[in-house]
């Protein structure tokens, strides 16, 4: 045990200041290029290994690395980094880099939809059933996790999970070789090949990494959780030893694996996600949206759907259902209440400006009185007409009936019933300019409608 020499790494920052960090989102960027140059995978491999030795390891770049490890290893790279990614999410997600949680959905979202499209070019046999077997257990226990933190339908993972056991099950079900089950690697083994001179960056290298260095060498750097009051990712580079030193070197290396696995059960204990602090996360999370036709379409080739998808569409249509019409206001009162009591100070700016903008929405005083002074004017005029009814010789001229009528419609025209806008918008011809103004106006009397609802509930 004495050939293996311990490089301890932290729990990552924020790497956007670092110069390998911005040669690899250049790097990865070609992905989304419209002329589509290719990735050097390679080089973006050695730019991850130095950002885990110069920054710590952090959700972004564990992404990254395990794009590249798929692209050049195969189901076996995908393990490796999916390795990382569980114990980042299973036991960092406090200490995680970038904290905003829609930024953590859209990196594994992303990173989800790039690894079905490489696993659906990726040719499978036999030999890859036990790789496939441990990927899946690797998305089943994200998926729990973020399950637990109410976050696993915006990751998208649970589809890639869906896929690898759909791929293991058309392994298994084809004439040949029966499924021996699956291998269950322990740890994961990073490649070194550019990380024996911890000083030097990968900036070095340019135009990217030598094409003739070995994809494997003799360094290898194993990622092992620790269990210190500081959230660390260990990596130790293991030397390869003779073979008389085997049985030390296997004796080693097992009591390693039970002191890891010790480590993280310490871990999951002791810094489990605070369910206050998971809630008030989940409570500023953008709503997801529905499937595009594209998604849908990609959903639908793949097979099982969940059984029970049409009782949870009717769940969610009986639960949109019963909201109020001025469900989004009370749902933005209590959000800045909830950042008032937590932060009084430095939220009252938010709070100002939120205010202002109700105030400014709701109905003016004359749109509101509108409809009633015109109603009043009409009953007046209506009980002075059956007052002369009994009465000979009294009679209204007629400039003053016209005078009392044009105050009637006066008022009317100040508060147009949304009822009549939507029957005048029915005449207008469709894509018409007309139109579309018509359909802001009633948008904006509804809302201004709502608004005023919703404060005068505020009032009760």
């Amino acid at each position: 045990m004495n050939d293996i020499t311990p490089h301890k790494i932290k729990t990552g920052g924020d790497p956007r200041t670092l110069p390998d960090y911005a040669a690899l989102r250049d790097e990865l960027n070609k992905l989304t290029h419209p002329a589509r140059p290719d990735v050097n995978w390679r080089y973006a491999e050695k730019l991850c290994l130095s950002l885990f030795e110069q920054n710590g390891v952090e959700l972004q770049t564990a992404a990254w690395y395990t794009l590249a490890r798929t692209q050049l290893a195969g189901l076996f790279g995908l393990n490796e980094g999916l390795t990382i990614l569980d114990a980042l999410i299973s036991h960092q997600w406090g200490a995680l880099w970038p904290q905003p949680v829609h930024a953590r959905m859209e990196i594994l979202s992303s990173l989800s939809q790039r690894l079905q499209q490489r696993m659906r070019s990726l040719p499978l046999n036999y030999s890859d059933l036990s790789q496939l077997y441990r990927a899946e257990q690797l998305l089943t226990g994200l998926g729990e996790v973020l399950q637990r933190l109410e976050l696993k339908h915006l990751s998208q993972l649970d589809t890639l999970r869906t896929l690898m056991h759909n791929s293991a099950v058309r392994l298994e079900n084809s004439d040949g070789i029966n499924s021996t089950g699956s291998n269950i690697q322990p740890g994961v083994v990073l490649p070194a090949t550019m990380m024996n001179d911890a000083t030097t960056s990968t900036r070095d290298y340019a135009g990217g990494p030598d094409e003739d260095t070995p994809e494997s060498s003799a360094v290898k750097w194993v990622y092992v959780a620790q269990s210190e009051q500081q959230p660390n990712v260990e990596v130790l580079a293991a030397v390869p030893t003779p073979v008389k030193k085997r049985k030390s070197f296997v004796a080693g290396m097992c009591t390693m694996l039970v002191i890891g696995i010790v480590a993280v059960w310490g871990w999951q204990f002791l810094h489990r996600p605070d369910p206050l602090q998971t809630q008030l996360a989940a409570s500023l999370v953008p709503f997801p949206a529905p499937l595009s036709s594209e998604q849908l379409d990609m959903l639908r080739q793949q097979t099982p759907l969940p059984e029970d998808l049409i009782a949870q569409t009717q769940q969610q249509l009986a639960w949109l259902d019963k909201l109020p019409p001025d469900w989004n206001i009370t749902y933005a009162r209590k959000l800045t209440e909830q950042v008032q009591s937590l932060w009084p100070e430095q939220a009252k700016p938010l709070v100002q400006q939120w205010q202002q903008q109700i105030n400014i929405s709701v109905l003016p005083v004359d749109t509101m009185n509108g409809w009633h002074e015109g109603m009043t004017q009409l009953r007046a005029l209506a009980d002075k007409l059956n007052a002369l009814d009994g009465q000979r010789g009294k009679y209204i001229t007629v400039s003053e009936l016209k005078s009392q009528v044009f105050g009637m419609l006066t008022s009317f025209r100040q508060t147009v019933p949304v009822e009549e806008q939507l029957r005048q918008l029915k005449l207008l011809p469709e894509d018409s300019l007309q139109r579309q103004q018509q359909v802001q106006q009633a948008e904006q009397r509804l809302r201004a409608q709502i608004s005023t609802l919703a404060q005068e509930k505020q009032r009760d």
